[in-house]
């Protein structure tokens, strides 16, 4: 019996720098560093009220990586539409998209619209970049 506690013990010691291990892979993990890598818009519309508020709205996202993303964080850029700078890239702005995306997929989003920051009559969204997400990581751990 005196035998087997030191090996128990020796056991169990080696066993926690196992699992230390693999969550350090897993937050090493690309999906979870750059959710950018797998996350795209593949459609999107946008439109400035005179309040100087751009509404976007209709976003196709589609997600290629193993984990969910919610909070996705975007830029706009915005260009000139005046005579003189037509073309021209005068702003951007980010912002976030409120949308839980689930892994592997592609759905719409955001059809009744969803406030992305400021924005101008004078100007039109002509680039849309996704920066980052939010990893749902807890869910895939409960399962």
């Amino acid at each position: 019996m005196m035998k087997r506690i030191p090996i128990i013990v020796l056991i169990i010691i080696t066993l926690f720098p196992i699992n230390g291990k693999t969550q350090e892979l897993r937050i090493q993990d690309p999906m979870i560093l750059h959710p950018e890598w797998y996350i795209k818009v593949l459609d999107w519309s946008l439109y400035s009220v005179w309040s100087g508020v751009a509404i976007i709205h209709h976003v196709t996202i589609e997600n290629t990586s193993d984990i969910a993303y919610k909070d996705i964080k975007v830029r706009v850029l915005y260009y000139s539409n005046s005579v003189t700078n037509n073309g021209k890239q005068i702003s951007q702005e980010t912002g976030i998209l409120p949308v839980v995306v689930p892994p592997h997929s592609k759905n719409t989003y955001l059809k009744g619209g969803s406030t992305l920051g400021a924005s101008s009559m004078g100007m039109y969204a002509g680039y849309l970049e996704v920066l980052g997400a939010v990893p749902l990581i807890e869910q895939e751990k409960s399962k």
